[in-house]
């Protein structure tokens, strides 16, 4: 049943927890929490670091189920089908939040004019087709894809360090704690992307110290995650606001830079990647629980149905990214606040069932 290894699993994590921090979240997060926004993300990510705890304990511990069944099993069918629902309904808007940014990136940085169904048919092609294949193919390509991701964005990261002062994004707590707090539960919605870890359970194919590696490599990627946001926060200061995609615009900051136009293609290729391997896991989950919920045995039906639920969901909006960041501080990121707790409830409420039943059957 395994059709993933722990390296691949933990890429793929790390895709996840990359998703969007480094464009539109810095962006949202500084206009609710101003100078604090560090500090937030800081809370928000710890939260994150907690879910892919729980989520890889549970993973570890059900090797030989899908999150389907187990859910069946432990939770009745009426329980399992509203726990999927909930984590369905938390995919197809972070899915369609991750093609808003990709269309807005396109429009912003290389295209004057760029129709959305020009932009639709090849997007959804390439991250569907890479979703229908299965978890195997997903891993195997993030695998080779991920090397890219992070050397473009470390030359990115380093290009304007030079502009750091350490002092442009303080004081913090100016304003007390009400800030930070709001800034924290506003910006959720961008820290559930590792829910999608869920469809993976008996997927993995375990090395040694699963959990540790996975939580450790993770809490790295964090930390790492954390310091360029507070670079890029420091560079532009009270700016933050404004900038949207904040790691393109960060790396044509320095004036040489954007005359020469020498990083404009690294920068594009990075987020560019970094959302398309995101959303390929969105689609990929979206996937298995359409095959769940209409006992399908392809995923082929179930992501053509999601893909006209997105572009639909996109027409009505007009395709306005705006939009959706006023959604993501209000409706959005509060359901995502409880799905997060109440997935930690869930995985805990396993994880103690599973060593009952262990206990029972050594007695």
């Amino acid at each position: 049943m395994t059709e993933i290894s722990t390296r691949q699993f933990i890429i793929i994590a790390i895709v996840l927890l990359l998703a969007s921090k480094l464009d539109t979240m810095l962006a949202v997060v500084y206009s609710v929490a101003s100078t604090d926004a560090i500090i937030s993300i800081i809370l928000n990510f710890v939260l994150e670091l907690l879910l892919i705890f729980a989520i890889t304990v549970v993973i570890k511990r059900n090797p030989d189920t899908n999150l389907f069944e187990l859910l069946k099993k432990k939770f009745t069918v009426v329980g399992a089908y509203i726990i999927i629902l909930l984590l369905g309904l938390y995919l197809l808007a972070r899915l369609v939040y991750c093609y808003q940014e990709l269309y807005s990136f396109f429009l912003e940085f290389l295209y004057d004019d760029f129709s959305p169904y020009i932009f639709a048919l090849p997007t959804f092609f390439v991250t569907g087709y890479l979703a229908f294949k299965g978890a195997r193919s997903l891993g195997r390509t993030l695998e080779i894809v991920i090397w890219f991701i992070l050397i473009g964005l470390a030359i990115s990261v380093v290009c304007n360090v030079e502009y750091m002062s350490f002092v442009s994004n303080m004081p913090y707590f100016e304003n007390g704690a009400s800030p930070m707090l709001d800034g924290t539960w506003r910006s959720t919605f961008f820290f559930g992307n590792s829910l999608c870890l869920l469809f993976f359970v008996g997927k993995v194919k375990f090395s040694d110290h699963f959990i540790g590696k996975t939580v450790g490599i993770c809490a790295i990627t964090s930390l790492i995650t954390v310091a360029i946001c507070f670079i890029i926060y420091d560079v532009f200061g009270y700016a933050m606001q404004y900038v949207i995609f904040a790691l393109s615009e960060y790396a044509q900051y320095d004036p040489f830079i954007l005359e020469l136009q020498r990083l404009t293609w690294l920068t594009a290729i990075v987020d560019i990647a970094k959302l398309f391997c995101a959303t390929s896991v969105f689609v990929y989950g979206l996937g298995q629980i359409g095959k769940s919920v209409m006992k399908t045995r392809s995923t082929l039906i179930p992501i053509i149905i999601n893909f006209l639920l997105v572009f639909s969901i996109a027409t009505i909006i007009n395709y306005d990214l705006y939009t959706l960041m006023d959604l993501v501080t209000s409706v959005f990121s509060f359901a995502t606040l409880g799905l997060i707790a109440l997935t930690i409830i869930i995985c805990i409420i396993l994880m103690i069932k599973r060593r009952q039943n262990e206990q029972k059957f050594i007695q």
